[in-house]
């Protein structure tokens, strides 16, 4: 049951909203087609289509499962590791923007003017029509054109007949600017600095419109494209980055994105061979100390050997050596170790935030110590980074700078820490060193002074050998550098434009034309002070509504049979017998008819004329008394305002069966207002006016009483004393709302007998008011049209 009645309710709703706003639906029509036709215009003529261009790339991250740098760690070239986000970064960044707009010299871009013959009315770009690209020596120093274009045209060798247009572009001659005349392939002076024009290879048609083009710095026009490019992780657990871009030209949006992941991987190559090359300089410059001082030692044995005759030695000097030898190496590794140490030690207290290359921690093996070179590294790396896209003052470098500020002590105190350690061991190898050389005075003079030369060659050429072999080791590693990415796909456009998107600007268009068209609608009779509706009077006061009355522009009577305005007389037919209905469910015989309003021009002298009519018709005998006797319209409008009437009768000089007129109609008879003294309204409190209504009510079956309205004055509540019911007239665009918010409470309307409402005048809605019945969305009840009874009748004979 409860399932019903919603359905119900739902069905009310859509009813009601269809009535309120079917009547407009010209208005409707109108606006959609044309917000449809702006919409179709705004596609056409104003929109830009424009394309996404999608790439994939993967980064080598270890934290993520991918990590292929272990040989090169074995290294110790390039231990650092990539985080997904940071590379988002650096592929998002402006730096590697500029190297794609130079690239592709996106700072000359060439346009097609409007051409208003073809239904153009903005400039497109000539990415892939133009005939020729524009090349600057030096773009950094271009003179920027801003928005001003500079229009040019295109000499060729000779006309294109009819040939493919790939002839066409290599028939390019020259290129005319103004009254300057450029040659093509060559460097030549412009106002806008060096530039060079060249044959565009990314030609696929020929402009059909005037070419201009603008030149901008790469720098300021690289944030135009960032904002186009979107760099989006795939997932958070994966490395893989998903890279899109859009532009109106998709061969354009190819290229940008295609040169962006080759600058982005080179970049890390670069990066790379950077290291090992600072690597490989540093190792070269020991070498070269080394090599001079194991040259001299050799000299030194030479000489030795042969001034002092030695050739062998013995079994004891051989172990002592190999002792000794051992020893003596451990103490060569120390001041390896302390020879790096202090070149970690400068490194570190450099104040340059610069990426230069960390010292290569040679026989180094404290792993936290080289954590710490490495933070400090990546954090310098960073640092520079950050000062070639930004300032100073930026707070990512601040905190980069602030972090490297930290880093320096406890580098610092990590290298003193070791520097002491080392330095003892060397110390306790020297003591041992000592206690063997206190056995060499047991071995010849000779002898002892061949090992210490020995000693000494045995030591530099360890150091030789151990630095070829990074030196090797470096150099394998540079000329494997490859990049810390892999590109998965290539750039790839989408074969239909991303936007505008014209089923969605269509729709919006509908539904701004339809809620545009419901706003007007609702704002034209929501914001009206008058009331409007038949559901307005019933919200706004208890009092019933007996009856709805259609506005009449006839002049034909109401009640004559076949009238053109049946459907009006049919209402009043409704009211005569809501008028018994009354009677009967109050069990009293109703008679006497006061018809009154609130407010003047309401339609009571109206309903008043046309319900005594119906009466009549009905074969009652019926008499209306015009009780407004300050303007007596009923008087006037049945033709009794020259006769004796209520005045007369108040004042005495005439009896009541004097002043009964007869009218037009059968059974109809008319009291005027008469035209008495001023003080005949006072005579209405005299109490002869129940004398008359008592003659009356013995003589006629209705008494019709037309009164004045109880707003600007007061006779008609006192009417209401000798009245069985009273009929309250409101009028459909002419009666107040606030008049009827305080109807409940104004003492006047009290006063009243037994009253009811009468809604009067209702118009059709709408544009075309003559397709819609007077009740959509006024009132509630309907009636039979003149033609479909005749159509009935026809049937049932």
């Amino acid at each position: 049951m409860q399932t019903n009645k919603k359905t119900g309710n739902e069905m009310n709703i859509v009813s009601v909203a269809i009535n309120w706003y079917l009547p407009y639906w010209p208005l409707f029509l109108i606006l959609i087609v044309l917000g449809l036709a702006g919409a179709w215009a705004y596609l056409k003529y104003f929109s830009t289509p424009v394309y996404e261009t999608y790439a994939t790339i993967m980064v080598k991250d270890e934290k993520k499962g991918v990590d292929e740098s272990g040989v090169l760690e074995a290294l110790q070239i390039y231990p650092t590791k990539n985080i997904v986000e940071n590379e988002m970064e650096v592929i998002h960044s402006r730096k590697l923007m500029e190297k794609v707009v130079e690239q592709l010299q996106l700072y000359a871009p060439v346009y097609e003017a409007p051409d208003y013959k073809q239904g153009k009315i903005h400039a497109t770009s000539a990415y892939t029509s133009s005939p020729i690209t524009i090349t600057a020596r030096k773009p950094d120093d271009l003179k920027e054109t801003g928005e001003v274009d500079v229009q040019f045209t295109v000499n060729y060798f000779s006309d294109n007949n009819g040939g493919e247009f790939r002839d066409v572009i290599k028939k390019v001659r020259e290129i005319v600017i103004g009254e300057k005349i450029y040659p093509i392939k060559k460097w030549v002076s412009t106002p806008w600095g060096e530039l060079k024009f060249e044959h565009n290879d990314r030609q696929l048609s020929m402009a059909e419109g005037p070419l201009f083009f603008r030149l901008y710095k790469p720098k300021n026009i690289a944030p135009g494209f960032i904002s186009n490019l979107g760099v989006k992780s795939a997932s958070k657990l994966s490395t893989t980055i998903n890279l899109t871009f859009r532009d109106e030209v998709p061969e354009r949006g190819e290229d940008i994105l295609n040169k962006l992941l080759v600058a982005y991987n080179r970049l890390s190559i670069e990066e790379k061979k950077g290291t090992a090359a600072n690597t490989l300089e540093f190792i070269e410059t020991r070498l070269g100390r080394v090599e001079k001082e194991l040259d001299s030692i050799e000299h030194i044995i030479q000489s030795f050997r042969t001034d002092k005759g030695v050739v062998n030695l013995g079994e004891q000097s051989r172990q002592y050596l190999e002792n000794v030898g051992s020893n003596d190496r451990k103490i060569a590794d120390l001041s390896m170790q302390l020879a790096a140490l202090g070149e970690m030690e400068r490194y570190v207290n450099s104040n340059e935030n610069n990426g230069n290359i960390v010292p290569a921690t040679l026989g180094i093996s404290d792993p936290v110590l080289s954590e710490l070179m490495q933070k400090m590294y990546n954090a310098k790396v960073e640092y520079e980074k950050l000062m070639k896209s930004t300032g100073e003052n930026n707070p990512f470098a601040i905190a980069v700078a602030k972090e490297i500020e930290q880093l320096r002590p406890l580098i610092a105190e990590k290298l003193r820490s070791h520097r002491i350690n080392l330095e003892a061991g060397k110390k306790d190898l020297t003591s041992i060193s000592g206690g063997y050389n206190s056995m060499l005075r047991t071995i010849p003079q000779k002898e002892r002074e061949l090992m210490d030369i020995s000693r000494e060659q045995v030591i530099k050429n360890s150091i030789y050998n151990y630095l070829l072999e990074k030196r090797e080791q470096t150099a394998l590693a540079s000329s494997s550098a490859n990049s810390d990415s892999k590109i998965v796909d290539m750039a790839k456009s989408s074969v239909d434009p991303v936007s505008p998107k014209k089923s969605l600007i269509y729709f919006a268009v509908l539904a701004c034309s339809i809620g545009l068209a419901i706003g007007v609608v609702s704002a034209k009779e929501m914001l009206n002070k008058k009331i409007l509706f038949r559901s307005e009077i019933e919200s706004l006061t208890v009092t019933p509504v007996i009856a709805e009355i259609s506005a009449n522009k006839e002049e034909e009577s109401l009640l004559k049979t076949g009238s053109k305005v049946s459907v009006v007389a049919e209402q009043f037919r409704h009211l005569r017998a809501a008028i018994g209905l009354i009677g009967r469910q109050k069990d009293i015989k109703i008679k006497r008819i006061l018809v009154t309003s609130s407010i003047s021009s309401e339609g009571k002298t109206y309903i008043s004329t046309n319900l005594a009519r119906s009466l009549a018709l009905a074969g009652n005998k019926v008499v209306l008394v015009d009780l407004d006797i300050r303007k007596p319209k009923t008087s006037s409008i049945l033709g009794v305002i020259d006769n004796a009437g209520v005045a007369e009768f108040l004042e005495g000089s005439k009896m009541p069966e004097e002043i009964v007129s007869e009218s037009m109609d059968e059974n109809l008879y008319i009291i005027g207002a008469g035209g008495g003294k001023d003080n005949s309204r006072e005579l209405i409190l005299s109490g002869k006016l129940g004398s008359l209504l008592s003659y009356l009510n013995a003589k006629f079956d209705y008494i019709i009483l037309d009164a004045s309205p109880i707003d600007p004055v007061s006779d008609s509540y006192i009417f209401s004393d000798y009245c069985d019911v009273t009929l309250f007239v409101m009028r459909h665009g002419r009666t107040p709302k606030a008049m009827v918010q305080i109807l409940d409470n104004n003492n006047k309307f009290r006063a009243l007998k037994n009253p009811h409402i009468v809604f009067n005048g209702i118009r059709s809605r709408g544009i075309m008011q003559g397709m819609y019945g007077y009740s959509y969305g006024y009132g509630y009840e309907n009636v039979y049209r003149e033609k479909q009874r005749r159509k009935s009748k026809l049937q049932r004979v």
